[in-house]
């Protein structure tokens, strides 16, 4: 191999549909590297993205990202790990003000870590895409190129309707990951490694650890000579060659040179996940405070398979929770069909909520060690409502809406304006207006170093007080803007964040003030 020092990548040259080469910048000018495939190891799927892939990442629903840090360095320390900030790779700006940010936050270390440790960055959308559903059940993949094994460690809140119901421990899951995640939909010559793979954000938990995206490299180098050798492209190659050298390495098991995809689940499987669904599961979760973990076992099995095949599963569910005489139970079913936007059970959620006179213990944001709910019980059944549509749900969503403080977690200010902002109803914008206007809720965007300082807790790797305080102002204001605003304080506050020097807050703030305002 040959390294170039002192080269930048700046674009993808195109031909065709087909990467054919490299753009790139040299202390001795600009020019292409061609290549029979192009691998993307910038871990943000800068190049792919350069080349016209289409990709994910922050977008208009909700600034969900995981936590990230840049470490202090302690002279004889083996290991520093911290998750005190939000920050986007593919914004200059915000890596300035973080390198800034560090050197004031600790100010007497030895020196700051030189790059930035983000958990979470731009993903492709590839041929195949992973999701939890696919973690869960173990799905296996003919074309698997390795195996990752983490947990769902979440560094935040998640965002799949999965995990409006599903709670996970802190238990190792294995992941096949198949070669087609790593190929960007619609573009051949590339192929993209690391935290740009195609996968969903909720998945990516499982999928980033270092060993197993080191291994992947390989796999991937592997894949990429023998397709330049053979004058192909990768989705022309036989795989099975390198999986028998990659099961010789040890990066593989034998069963991955006879694996097959066991999707679609058979009905018989589905109607067993519907029937069991719910059976050894608890309304209230055993929870452990110290260790900010539930116990998994108080927790719907089967769910993901549901989740697999909702069109097919749907219409079992809805036929349980009519025959289900057991009231807990027939309670969760209810939950589990709100969840997927499906009414038949509206009014048992609708007689929960009514019964709560206030709010259940909530969830501020946590970042290190997130491996549970980042909501409720009760905000999981708000969000729930939200999520079926039914105006009926508006009242009772609006008199728990009015009791949201400065004192109130985080998880439910964020239920009711995810709920509301589904149900679309402009009655709730004077309640959402006056609880933004309760002491303490906004005022809390970064938009110069003097605010990052204001807001900075010296010292301290793993600070979420001033990511908690930003998500539910801006939350709440999303919810406001789009229900028709009052007195223009949503949008006031969305354009605030729009400039804020901390990336991911900016990006979304820009995304929903871009989507035209259904109130005007």
């Amino acid at each position: 191999a040959t390294i170039w020092q002192g080269a930048l990548c700046v674009g993808a040259l195109v031909r065709d549909g087909r990467v054919t080469g490299a753009v790139i910048a040299t202390p001795q000018g600009r020019g292409v590297v061609l290549a029979n495939t192009v691998i993307d190891a910038t871990g943000n799927a800068d190049v792919a993205a350069a080349a016209g892939a289409s990709f994910e990442y922050i977008t208009a629903d909700e600034p969900a990202v995981q936590g990230a840090g840049l470490s202090p360095i302690a002279l004889g320390a083996r290991y520093t790990n911290t998750d005190y900030m939000f920050t986007d790779d593919n914004d200059v700006v915000d890596a300035w003000h973080l390198q800034v940010y560090a050197r004031e936050k600790f100010s007497d270390a030895w020196d700051i870590a030189q790059l930035i440790d983000t958990r979470e960055r731009r993903r492709i959308t590839g041929d195949v895409t992973v999701s939890p559903m696919d973690i869960l059940l173990h799905r296996t993949w003919p074309d698997a190129i390795h195996i990752a094994s983490s947990n769902f460690d979440t560094h935040g809140f998640t965002v799949h309707p999965l995990f409006l119901a599903k709670q996970l421990g802190v238990t190792d899951s294995t992941v096949w990951v198949p070669l087609r995640a790593l190929l960007p939909l619609g573009l051949d010559g590339i192929v993209v490694t690391g935290l740009g793979i195609s996968a969903h954000r909720d998945a990516m938990p499982v999928l980033r650890m270092q060993p197993d995206v080191q291994n992947q490299g390989y796999a991937v180098g592997l894949v990429a000579a023998a397709a330049a050798k053979q004058q192909q492209s990768i989705r022309q190659l036989d795989l099975r060659p390198i999986q028998q050298q990659l099961v010789a390495a040890g990066c593989l098991p034998t069963e991955a040179l006879s694996a097959t995809d066991p999707f679609p689940l058979s009905d018989d499987q589905l109607a067993q996940a519907v029937a069991h669904v719910v059976e050894g599961t608890q309304l209230q979760d055993k929870f452990d405070q110290r260790k900010n973990r539930i116990d998994a076992k108080f927790n719907y099995p089967d769910l993901a398979a549901i989740f697999s095949h909702v069109e097919r599963a749907l219409p079992l569910l809805v036929a349980a929770y009519r025959n289900e005489t057991d009231a807990d139970y027939r309670l969760m079913r209810a939950h589990l069909l709100a969840v997927l936007g499906n009414p038949a059970g509206l009014d048992v959620l609708l007689a929960y909520v009514a019964k709560e006179p206030g709010w259940d213990e909530g969830w501020n944001f946590r970042g290190m060690g997130q491996f549970g709910r980042s909501l409720s019980q009760l905000d999981q059944f708000i969000v729930s409502l939200g999520n079926i549509g039914d105006h009926r749900a508006v009242d009772f969503i609006l008199e728990k809406a009015a009791l949201l403080d400065a004192d109130q977690a985080l998880s439910h200010h964020r239920a009711c304006a995810l709920a509301l902002e589904h149900l679309g109803d402009s009655r709730a914008a004077l309640v959402l207006a006056k609880v933004l206007n309760q002491p303490g809720i906004m005022g809390h965007a970064t938009t110069t170093l003097h605010d990052a300082k204001r807001f900075s807790s010296v010292g301290n790797g793993v600070a979420t007080q001033a990511r908690s305080d930003s998500l539910r102002e801006l939350s709440l204001a999303r919810a406001l803007y789009r229900l028709g605003d009052h007195e223009g304080l949503g949008r006031r506050i969305l354009e605030t964040y729009a400039a804020d020097l901390r990336g991911p807050y900016a990006r979304h703030a820009r995304a929903v003030l871009q989507i035209r305002n259904p109130g005007g």
